[in-house]
């Protein structure tokens, strides 16, 4: 039998990979197979980056006849046939999978191809797994603000329950799986709230935050440039904040760091987000007065955190990885109203009240990078806790003996 690992995009690749090299002996003879169901992204394509064990498949929309007619799920969808095309998904899933699968594991398991892979994974048989990918998770969506996702939220249920015409789109976690592994206790406690039975939700930690246990903050001398990493996100290509607000944001930030380095030496690199399709930094780039490094995000960022004094970004989940290995951290936030859902918004509020600078305009921004030394004593770690559980450099062997459990269980 078949230990299944799905992955989307992002750091999933990543969280995967750790619980799938860490699996106990008792499974090392079964077949491991990743399954990238990234390129069915319809805003980015792409692949995820996965360097675990086992076969790699890339799913591939043309295979099953799904085209791109526009970036919204649902829309494309029903342009393409609606039930119909999701049956097809369904069956090319179960091809992917393969027959000899025991269970399936996942990141994610919200949009239509990642359904379609859990409905055929158990129409063969096979147990599903939600391992959570990381911090920032909404179990139940915050009310929409932008108009278009508000008609898109009134005409779901009229679409999925009253036509039929499209399958529904369950709450992150909540797709029936055998067994949801949480980051912590506290979102173990979300998800029995939100009406999982007890004992299918346990806590494993988060597998890809195992390297940050092992680094700590090195003292810098104080003639050395000051090393600051800025954390793109690409929140306005994506429609999840107001171009416009985001593009102020950059123009902020830039103006703030040229104010510093006018009376400090910088070193700032520029980093890509994972997701990242375009130049979601550009406008940063061309309002700033001096040269930045680029870091496209090719090696993880725990392999970057050493070489970093201070980590600038808007509500990026690097920033709580930065805090984890001891560097100092500050957030410039997007207006609250900018943002398309509410739920995107709390993260970023989350984060202003954790004790860490908070830099709203130039002025600020200035004022933090002039400031920038050591952590500050204001950080609190219990509430980081809630979002990252414990980081001990063991989640991953945590998760994979809790997947194991699931493939055990069903053997006997």
């Amino acid at each position: 039998m078949a230990v299944i690992f799905m992955g989307t995009g992002g750091s999933s690749g990543r969280t995967l990979a750790a619980a799938a090299a860490a699996l106990p002996e008792d499974l090392a003879g079964q077949p491991i197979r990743f399954v990238d169901t990234q390129p069915f992204n319809l805003r980015t394509g792409g692949t995820t980056a996965y360097d675990g064990p086992g076969e790699v498949r890339r799913a591939d929309p043309d295979a099953c006849g799904l085209k791109r007619h526009t970036s919204s799920w649902s829309a494309n969808m029903l342009l393409n046939g609606g039930q119909a095309m999701y049956r097809r998904m369904i069956a090319y899933a179960a091809g992917l999978i393969g027959a000899d699968a025991d269970v399936i594991v996942t990141c994610h398991d919200r949009i239509y191809i990642e359904t379609a892979m859990l409905h055929a994974a158990r129409r063969q048989g096979a147990a599903t797994v939600l391992l959570q990918e990381g911090p920032f998770c909404a179990i139940g969506h915050g009310a929409p603000r932008s108009r278009l996702l508000r008609a898109k939220a009134l005409a779901a249920p009229l679409a999925t329950r009253l036509l039929r015409v499209l399958p529904p789109i369950p709450e992150y976690g909540m797709a029936g799986h055998d067994r949801v592994i949480a980051a912590s206790d506290s979102y173990r406690a979300r998800w029995i709230a939100a009406g999982l039975a007890p004992e299918t939700v346990v806590v494993g930690g988060i597998p890809r935050f195992d390297p940050l246990a092992t680094l700590r903050g090195a003292a810098r001398p104080a003639v050395a440039p000051l090393r600051v990493l800025y954390l793109v996100q690409p929140f306005a290509a994506h429609g999840k904040v107001d171009t416009a607000a985001a593009h102020a944001a950059q123009r902020a930030l830039a103006e703030g760091l040229n104010a510093a380095a006018a009376r400090r030496p910088i070193a700032l690199t520029i980093r890509s987000h994972p997701r990242s399709s375009g130049d979601d930094a550009g406008v940063l780039r061309g309002a700033l007065a001096f040269a930045a490094a680029e870091d496209r995000g090719a090696a993880p960022l725990e392999a970057v955190l050493p070489e970093t004094d201070l980590v600038i970004g808007h509500y990026s989940s690097g920033m709580l990885e930065a805090l984890l290995a001891q560097r100092p951290v500050a957030c410039v936030p997007v207006p609250a109203a900018a943002f398309a859902e509410a739920a995107e918004a709390d993260k970023q509020i989350w984060l202003t009240r954790i004790g860490i600078p908070v830099a709203t305009n130039a002025g600020e921004i200035a004022a933090v990078l002039a400031q920038a030394g050591a952590m500050p004593a204001t950080v609190d770690w219990g509430r980081i806790g809630e979002e990252v559980g414990t980081v001990d450099g063991h989640a991953a062997a945590r998760c994979a003996e809790l997947i194991a459990e699931v493939v055990r269980r069903r053997a006997r």
